[in-house]
């Protein structure tokens, strides 16, 4: 009476559990190299209309607790990073 029924226990359960371990099928899978490659050609659009990168300036904390440098500082350093992105050699330092 047990080995029959166990036997249709483990069949069962065989059953129910193959879909949990399958892969995605090739259908699935074609889609998502299509959508990734739809994007990967409007980045590179994007990146194409912009030109040269645009480098972003990062700041230090200047408020808090923990500052590691004050709001002047912080001031110069965008200003001279303004002016070497205008191509300007004046960064506010004399050459002697």
């Amino acid at each position: 009476m047990n080995k029959p029924f166990i036997t249709v226990l483990i069949a069962f359960t065989a059953a129910v559990s193959i879909p949990a371990v399958a892969g995605r099928d090739a259908a699935q899978i074609s889609q998502h190299e299509k959508a990734n490659q739809a994007i990967a050609e409007q980045h590179a659009k994007e990146e194409a209309k912009v030109g040269k990168a645009v480098t972003r300036i990062v700041l230090l904390l200047d408020h808090g607790p923990h500052a590691q440098t004050t709001p002047w500082v912080n001031k110069q350093r965008l200003l001279r990073a303004e002016a070497m992105e205008k191509g300007g050699a004046a960064t506010g330092t004399s050459q002697k």
